[in-house]
């Protein structure tokens, strides 16, 4: 059975934790969040830092909002530890390439919540791809899109210097994903971006500037 801790205990990390009990195949250790940890039953650390260097811990799950992500990460897989991780990766390409150097260089292993994978129907359409019974895939095409109200832009994912990026870092990168784990690679990509935004009742203009800038 593995040993698990869980930084970032918020709705992810929660969800996370009945999931690894759920399972029968882990035990969590213990959990850390910055924000006061209530109601539970599972050891609290001090210090992400003493969750990562816990000897008695040989997996990391990494619950956090994206600007944490990277570093926690890096830290995990050099501390000897398997990690989880929420996605996205990172927030840039750089950033993706300094985990990947990393993790190999750990011997560890590293995996990204990209959940939609495991869906019933995107395993039934792998089986159909990967059989050929309609042949092979010519093009892929994607849209993805979430639902927000007035508070959206109070949390985190609204705030580009913790997020990264919009909903293409948040939402949409499971699309993404998806095209990869459907089509494979890719020899050439092209993309676009618009900046059209849709008013919110109740919410002044100005408050769109974060994602105009």
């Amino acid at each position: 059975m593995i040993k698990c801790a869980i930084i970032g205990f918020g709705k992810m990390g929660q969800i996370r934790a009945k999931a690894l009990e759920e399972s029968g195949r882990a035990e969590v250790v213990g959990v850390y969040d910055p924000a006061s940890i209530e109601n539970t039953r599972y050891k609290i650390y001090s210090d992400e830092r003493d969750a990562i260097h816990d000897p008695s811990v040989e997996a990391i799950f990494v619950c956090t909002p994206n600007h944490r992500i990277v570093p926690l990460c890096k830290e995990a897989l050099k501390a000897g530890k398997h990690v989880f991780s929420e996605k996205p990766p990172a927030r840039t390409a750089a950033e993706v390439e300094e985990v990947r150097a990393v993790e190999a260089e750990s011997g560890k292993i590293l995996i990204y919540g990209f959940n939609h994978r495991h869906h019933g129907s995107i395993q039934r359409m792998k089986e159909i791809v990967e059989s050929g019974e309609m042949g092979r895939i010519l093009w892929m095409r994607g849209r993805y899109g979430k639902e927000v109200d007035q508070s959206f832009l109070q949390g985190w994912r609204a705030n580009p210097e913790i997020s990264g990026g919009g909903i293409m870092l948040d939402q949409g990168i499971h699309m993404l994903d998806l095209f990869l784990h459907l089509g494979g690679g890719f020899d050439e990509v092209h993309a676009f971006v618009s900046n059209l935004f849709w008013k919110i009742d109740g919410i002044e203009d100005n408050v769109f500037a974060i994602f105009r800038s």
